[in-house]
């Protein structure tokens, strides 16, 4: 995918809220007693924004991603998308998963049509839709393709271009890249951050990577050990050409990956501490 054109996080300032999380809590029921994993979750994310949840394992990242989601009912407090309270999932927000979750049946053009097929949308209209996503991830020459002759990048592409295909307004991103060597990690975050550059979209976004969490993001949040609270939120202000991968090396990058890895790092000894 080419270049995209310099643009700075001050040129996208935040719209009205898309999500907006209250005082959310949520337990899992282990071993007869509640586990609490979250705790008084106070979060909202603009409209247009990519916003990174960075924290130690089991601090409820991915768990707040499915509440988000509309696979799980919160214990306590509220979710509403769109200045609507969240009954449930729905098509308005799209995710992906780490495992690429294609249908190994169906080639690459037909995985991008699956939830457009699934919505009623005519045949035609669908391969058109289709195709151009599959042409915005780089893939045209793939789209007969089944994933099996597919590289995990590549299968991490179809997955992205499918959701963006379903047109929804907001993004959940569980992890997407973690299982991909790292410089491949590095080429679809830089193609993410195109696909969000052409479309706007709203995107929640689930790492264990801070630097993945700084490049791509307008705002980080750092979550304490569990329960997961949040502990800082920390807005993303790089250099005009953000999007290059040649930020990483910024003074501001380095700066801010300095504070993030300090805030998780005192959450990871902490919790360490408490389970001795």
């Amino acid at each position: 995918m080419g270049k995209v054109a310099p643009r700075s996080t001050v040129e996208r300032p935040p719209r009205e809220a898309k999500i907006e999380i209250s005082n959310l809590s949520h337990a899992f029921l282990h071993r007869g007693r509640a586990l609490v994993v979250l705790r008084d979750i106070d979060l909202s994310i603009h409209d247009g924004e990519i916003v990174s949840i960075v924290g130690p394992s089991g601090c409820g990242k991915t768990t707040l991603l499915n509440l988000v989601a509309g696979f799980v009912k919160p214990m306590r407090g509220s979710i509403s998308v769109g200045g609507q309270a969240l009954r449930g999932p729905g098509p308005d927000r799209g995710v992906v998963f780490q495992d690429y979750a294609l249908f190994r049946w169906l080639s690459v053009r037909k995985n991008v049509e699956f939830g457009l097929k699934m919505r009623g949308v005519p045949a035609r209209r669908r391969q058109e839709i289709a195709d151009y996503y599959v042409k915005l991830v780089g893939l045209s020459k793939f789209s007969d393709r089944y994933p099996y002759e597919l590289s995990g990048g590549m299968k991490q592409r179809v997955a992205i271009a499918r959701v963006f295909a379903n047109e929804s307004d907001i993004l959940l991103m569980d992890e997407p890249f973690a299982s991909l060597d790292a410089q491949t990690r590095e080429i679809m975050q830089e193609e993410l951050l195109q696909l969000w550059s052409k479309t706007g979209k709203t995107i929640l976004f689930i790492t264990h990577s801070v630097d993945e969490a700084i490049f791509i993001s307008t705002r980080v949040v750092v979550m304490t050990a569990r329960p997961g609270r949040i502990k800082k939120i920390i807005e993303i202000v790089l250099p005009a050409d953000r999007f290059n991968y040649h930020v990483r090396i910024s003074p501001e990058f380095i700066a801010v990956k300095g504070t993030v890895l300090d805030l998780v790092r005192e959450e990871i000894i902490r919790q360490a501490a408490e389970e001795e």
